[in-house]
């Protein structure tokens, strides 16, 4: 097998495996319900990155779905969160980022001005991380509460 034919099944079939995190969907329909607005910044290729997010069946929740490919500007550039924060026509303030890259998503969402959420995956070790959680139903108990 050539590098050709790995790079072209994976591009083609890695979407028919992708999994949701544990209570994705329940937290988007809590989301759904209390009419808040719902994006997703992704950095990779397009429509690649989209594809998997509609194996997911997810993009009918979103508001915006931001891949960096597309958009030419990828994350951790402050440029990609002003975008989306634009288009869902709310303040970076208002905004609330979730994301399980450190760097990528905690520290650049936090330093373009969003409200930070790291998804910690127990792998390493972060410092100075003064909002995380392990899974997305931590989350469902607080937005349940608003």
């Amino acid at each position: 097998m050539t590098a050709d034919i790995l790079l072209n099944d994976y591009i083609n079939n890695f979407r028919k495996h992708c999994l949701p995190y544990p209570n994705l969907k329940e937290l988007l329909d809590i989301l759904v319900s209390k009419n808040y607005e719902i994006g997703i910044i992704t950095n990779g290729k397009y429509p690649f990155q989209y594809n998997n997010i509609k194996a997911l069946k997810i993009e009918h929740y979103m508001d915006v779905i931001l891949v960096s490919e597309k958009e030419n500007i990828k994350k951790p550039n402050p440029l990609i969160f002003e975008k989306a924060a634009k288009e869902l026509n709310v303040g970076l303030c208002e905004c609330i980022f979730i994301g399980d890259s450190f760097k990528n998503d905690y520290e650049a969402s936090k330093l373009a001005g969003m409200h930070s959420i790291y998804r910690f995956n127990g792998e390493n070790d972060i410092p100075n991380v003064t909002n995380s959680i392990q899974n997305l139903y931590e989350l469902t108990g607080i937005i349940k509460k608003c």
